[in-house]
């Protein structure tokens, strides 16, 4: 059975999406300022799409905390 983001983790990666929109229609300080959001928008999925990753493969990406995920 191949690994996936549980509801949960689901849940959490909308968040920043909505960050994201709302960041967008508030009137732009600096034109990197979407760019920059964006930037960190991506990173936090990456972070949360870790955990798939390792449910799938814990030889490959170890769980550090010794707590089950």
């Amino acid at each position: 059975m191949p690994a996936s983001l549980t509801e949960e983790e689901q849940a959490v990666l909308r968040i920043p999406g909505e960050f994201y929109r709302a960041f967008s229609a508030l009137p732009q300080l600096h034109p990197a300022d979407l760019d920059e959001v964006a930037f960190h928008v991506h990173a936090l999925a990456r972070i949360v799409a870790m955990r798939a990753a390792h449910r799938a493969h814990p030889e490959l990406i170890p769980n550090k905390s010794g707590t089950p995920i």
